[in-house]
């Protein structure tokens, strides 16, 4: 009996280590199948990324022999959409553990730089020396990495690196001749980095130029720091009687605009209030009170608003447009510096409709942007400038204004106000040279006037 239950402990433990040993082949044999299809698909990114690295190569060195405008147009199009596949790819690929943000940067600014250099041609008929020197240098940055990735995706055919294991150690499955693989890869992608350290500094009128990060705030320059102590006195002095109970609630640290924050509570509302460190300009009022049956009119709601800006020190802000949200008027401010309007310093506030009173204030563009500003001169009259507009407008009013661009460099132009199929438009036209720079349209209605 004794046998035979040995025995039968023999067979049944041989019997659980053959299943166990077809559980571990099978496991063994999925987690390969698993990672070879993630290798695959890392390895089919990496080559879509070489071929559109390898199509930005080549049509930057077509676009420095390029003279007329609708070429530079179809070849900016193009770098346009083959750069932000590539920075697409790019993204896609497991190498968050090495730093690629000057690679990114290049890739952004390909696309960005020739779109904008595409519209320049077509006012000028022309690239200038200097475009052609920075296209020169985007062409040679594009050379170095095309030549770099060409190189890399050879490796990736011979075996010698390998995605399929990066940010894994060295197991039973994966030899140290793998994981050193995809060490290697990693540190190919550095060397690719390390291609762009000297990349200069590029500026243009783009959302990707070089300056944009790196703005300060106009207001605060050469201001000193204070402590949250004084900047609350700050705080107190603008809200008044509201501000009496606010107490210290945070502070935002390595932003353009470093900032301490209060709150209170009032009667059952909320009261929020941000503040700069430096000099303690007010960024940011918001106060939660709920809000009556209307009483006042838009027009009433911008003179209670600009009436609030001048008692704090706001002056010589005009109106230009506004809304209505739940009872709450929002009116935009921009400064005027004699006859021009700045629309890059603007102040918005949130008057209630029932009795005036002040609920909210964001003046962000304002702090980053207010100065005074030694404008360029006016080479064109407003004549000029108008016949510049299309006829089908119908002009009513002008006036000259400072516009920010999407680099944030500001143009002088003059904005022409009109009228076209039963719409209101406002067209910019640059007061220097003529070019047509913006053109909004007027959403207006019941709740507001706002642009588009």
């Amino acid at each position: 009996m004794t046998t035979s239950k040995h025995k039968y402990i023999y067979w049944l433990l041989i019997a659980l280590i053959a299943v166990l040993l077809i559980f571990s082949a099978y496991y063994f044999m999925q987690t390969r199948e698993l990672q070879n299809k993630v290798e695959n698909n890392y390895n089919r990114v990496f080559h879509e990324l070489v071929s559109y690295v390898d199509d930005i190569d080549t049509l930057l060195e077509k676009s420095m022999l390029v003279s007329g405008a609708e070429q530079m147009s179809t070849m900016s199009s193009e770098l346009f959409r083959q750069s932000t596949a590539a920075k697409a790819c790019l993204g896609q690929l497991p190498v968050s553990e090495v730093q690629l943000e000057n690679t990114e940067k290049f890739l952004s600014q390909v696309g960005d730089y020739t779109y904008l250099l595409s519209q320049e041609v077509i006012g000028n008929n022309q690239i200038t020396e200097e475009e052609y020197n920075t296209l020169s240098q985007l062409s040679s940055y594009a050379s170095a990495l095309n030549t770099k990735l060409l190189a890399m995706q050879q490796d990736i055919y011979d075996g010698i690196i390998s995605f399929g294991t990066v940010g894994k150690k060295s197991n039973e499955y994966f030899d140290n001749a793998v994981s050193a693989a995809a060490g290697d890869i990693l540190s190919d992608f550095e060397t690719v980095e390390k291609e762009f350290q000297e990349y200069p500094a590029l500026i243009y009128d783009g959302p990707f130029s070089e300056h944009i990060e790196n703005l300060k705030p106009a207001m605060t320059e050469g201001l000193e720091v204070m402590n949250s102590d004084d900047v609350l006195k700050k705080a107190r002095a603008f809200l008044g009687n509201r501000g009496q109970n606010l107490a210290f609630s945070g502070e935002s640290k390595n932003t353009a605009l470093e900032s301490y924050s209060y709150s209170a509570t009032e009667e059952g509302r909320e009261i929020y209030i941000s503040l700069t460190k430096k000099g303690g300009f007010p960024i940011y009022f918001l106060d939660t009170r709920a809000v009556g049956e209307e009483q006042l009119s838009f027009k009433d709601a911008i003179s209670k608003a600009s009436d609030f800006l001048n008692a704090r020190g706001f002056s010589s802000m005009k109106e230009s447009y506004y809304e209505k949200t739940d009872g709450v008027a929002t009116v935009n401010f921009a400064y005027k510096q004699g006859d021009v309007i700045c629309y890059s310093d603007l102040i918005k506030v949130k008057v209630a409709l029932d009795n005036g009173e002040i609920l909210g204030l964001e003046a962000h563009g304002y702090i980053m942007n207010h100065k005074h500003r030694d404008l360029p001169e006016i080479k064109l009259t407003q004549a000029e400038a108008q016949a510049k507009v299309n006829k089908h407008l119908q002009v009513q009013a002008t006036a000259p204004s400072l516009i920010p661009k999407n680099s944030m460099r500001e143009v002088l132009c003059y904005e022409f106000k009109g009228n076209h199929n039963g719409k209101n438009f406002l067209v910019y036209i640059n007061a220097e040279n003529g070019k047509e720079e913006q053109i909004l349209m007027l959403i207006e209605s019941e709740e507001g006037i706002l642009t588009v």
